[in-house]
This record gives C-alpha cells, sequence and structure tokens, in this order.
C-alpha cells in the first residue's frame, strides 16, 4: 500500500486543539462543573470554545484563556463539512499525528465527513470509521486521476452502464482519446468531451492506431511487449522496499508495478494494488499468462481484500517487491501466497 502522507515525517506533530460551539444564548461559564460555581462569562450562540473534556452532564473548556465548564447540553460539535481525499491513497490515524497508528485508507475522490480540525489534521469520518488524517489533501470538490486510453475499433458505443443491456449514449470513433475514470469487470467509467459513460475495456488501448483483433501481428507485438516489461522488472531486483515509492531506487509492492509497467510498456496503472486489481481483464489463477499482475490478501486471513501485488513471471513465480524480504524478489506461488492469492488481471 502507499500514501502520499509517507514524506510527512518531519512534520511537528499537531496541536490537538478541538473547537465546539455553544447552542444556547446567555450560556454560563463557570468555575467548575455545577451551578454552585460562579459564572466567569455569559456565552451566545454560535461561540467558539477550545474543548477538553466530558464528565457527567459538564463540559471543560477555555475560552478567552480561562479554562471553565459549560452544562453539556448547550454546547455542541462544530457542523460536519463533507469534504475529498485528492491524492492516491490518504492514511486514517487514530490520532492527529503521523506518531499515531493506521486504522484505515482511503482511495482518491473518497468523500468523507469532516468534524474538527486539529491544526494541520482534520478529525473525519468514513463510514463506520472516525480517524485523524492530514487535511493538506482534502478538497472541497471531488478530484478525481484518470488516465487517457484510445479507441481501438472502427467505431465504440458508449453506454449509460456498465453492460450491454444499458443503453447507447454516443458511438465514439476509432483513436478518439478518452479518459478512464475508474474500471471493473471488463468495463471502463469514461469521459469524453462532456459525456461521461461506459464502455468495453477490451477496445480501449494505450496509443493511437491499435487494433483489438487477435491477429498473429498483434499477438508478436503482444509477445514482444511481454519480454521487455518482465526484462525491465528483473533489472529492478534487489532494489530495497520503501513504502510509498515508486522508483527508480526503491518501490513499495504497487510502486514497483506502476514502475515497471509505465516504463517499459507506457501503460499508466493506478497507484495502489486495490485501484490496480480493478483495471484490466480478469484471468483465473490457472489461465495466469507471463506479463499478468497477482494480487494478494497478505494481511491475516484471506477475506478477499487486496493488500499487496507482483508481476508473474512463469514457471509457477512472480516478481514483487516484498516488504517482509525488504526487496525486490522473485518468490514462488507456496502455501502462503496460494492462501493469500484473491485475483489476477491481465493488462497486456
Amino acid at each position: 500500500m502507499s500514501s502520499f502522507l509517507t514524506n510527512q515525517n518531519q512534520i511537528a506533530y499537531a496541536n490537538t486543539i478541538e473547537y465546539r460551539v455553544v447552542n444556547g444564548n446567555s450560556v454560563n461559564f463557570r468555575k467548575g462543573p455545577s451551578t454552585s460555581y460562579e459564572s466567569l462569562a455569559k456565552l451566545n450562540k454560535g461561540d467558539k470554545v477550545e474543548y477538553i473534556s466530558t464528565s457527567n452532564s459538564w463540559t471543560k473548556a477555555k475560552y478567552n484563556n480561562q479554562t471553565g465548564y459549560i452544562y453539556s447540553k448547550y454546547i455542541s460539535e462544530i457542523e460536519t463539512k463533507i469534504k475529498y481525499v485528492n491524492c492516491s491513497v490518504l492514511n486514517v490515524r487514530s490520532g492527529a499525528g503521523t506518531n499515531y497508528s493506521i486504522i484505515k485508507t482511503i482511495p482518491n475522490g473518497t468523500e468523507v465527513e469532516e468534524i474538527a480540525v486539529v491544526g494541520s489534521w482534520s478529525k473525519v469520518k468514513v463510514g463506520t470509521t472516525t480517524g485523524y488524517v492530514y487535511n493538506k489533501y482534502l478538497s472541497e470538490k471531488a478530484v478525481v486521476s484518470t488516465v487517457k486510453k484510445y479507441v481501438n475499433c472502427s467505431s465504440l458505443n458508449v453506454r449509460k452502464g456498465p453492460g450491454t443491456d444499458y443503453s447507447i449514449i454516443k458511438s465514439i470513433p476509432r483513436d478518439t482519446q478518452v479518459e478512464v475514470i475508474s474500471t471493473n469487470g471488463g468495463w471502463s467509467k469514461i469521459q469524453v468531451g462532456s459525456t461521461v459513460g461506459y464502455v468495453s475495456s477490451k477496445y480501449l488501448s494505450d496509443t493511437k492506431g491499435s487494433s483489438s483483433s487477435n491477429g498473429s501481428s498483434n499477438t508478436s507485438d503482444s509477445s514482444a511487449k511481454v519480454d521487455k516489461l518482465i526484462s525491465f522488472a528483473k533489472a529492478q531486483l534487489g532494489k530495497p522496499y520503501v513504502w510509498g515509492a515508486e522508483g527508480p531506487n526503491s518501490f513499495d509492492c504497487s510502486g514497483f508495478t506502476y514502475y515497471v509497467f509505465k516504463n517499459s510498456a507506457n501503460i499508466t496503472l493506478p497507484r495502489t494494488s486495490k485501484e490496480q486489481s480493478n483495471y484490466g481483464t480478469t484471468v483465473s489463477k490457472s489461465n495466469l499468462k507471463v506479463g499478468d499482475l497477482v494480487f494478494f490478501d497478505t494481511s491475516g486471513e484471506n477475506d478477499g481484500n487486496v493488500s499487496h501485488v507482483g508481476i508473474y513471471i512463469g514457471s509457477n513465480q512472480f516478481i514483487h517487491s516484498s516488504s517482509s524480504k525488504e526487496k525486490v524478489v522473485i518468490s514462488d506461488f507456496s502455501n502462503y501466497y496460494n492462501n493469500a492469492f484473491v485475483r489476477a488481471k491481465r493488462v497486456l
């Protein structure tokens, strides 16, 4: 897995100030957690205080450099804002700093609820998970990265959904450039001009002038591409594993596959192993060919979630950047990797 936060280790850990808002008028800000304590100030609806803690029915807070207590029914969390992840993969941590553990990773374009701003960090909720993210990587609008492809058939139907049962909304000619937003199950969500729809992925290529036919010339070209890719991948053997790195001197697992495909085959894969596992055509393990991407669940018991990727090189072996070996290595499909195998994708 990868994250754009891996280079933030030099950032000082964030000031963990969290704010709450007063929801009533003439609310007493008292010296202690009881009506028997004198009032330090009267607060009104919309006033913000620095939240410290809550005990029983009282909230301890700071206002105008004074520490006091507010009856909890008169204080609320600041209304949440909807934000979107604007990097490839973003770590959600248990606290506001890189010293806190990662509890979840979320991909580009994910919608989150921003609950509070804590210095350079935001407390967010995504699904059932609440944690902290570096707020440099949140935007007011969704920013989804795309990959440019070209139509490789005489005319390609753009449909309303991912299947031939959906209606055709547009037909586009050979060599039309499209932006691929996402790929899943043999279908690609694309944008061409102002039109957004779905096309069969097999009719898209990385370069103009490509053909979807399976003639001998194409087979020969494909074989040459695979040979070049594997040779380039093997040239990286021994280079160190570094989480978040994508070459040329070090890699994490998906950084390695991203680098190899981009520099040897001119194919720009999505950046993370999970995203890559939804790219290309799904093939069974029994039908693997050299150059196929192979995906694994290496995070405990295999429940189908992808956390690791490599490239199949034949003879029941694959090449990958291994965190346990701390470098790029060739591994066999041993019992471990057989049990961890999730799926394979054919891109070439």
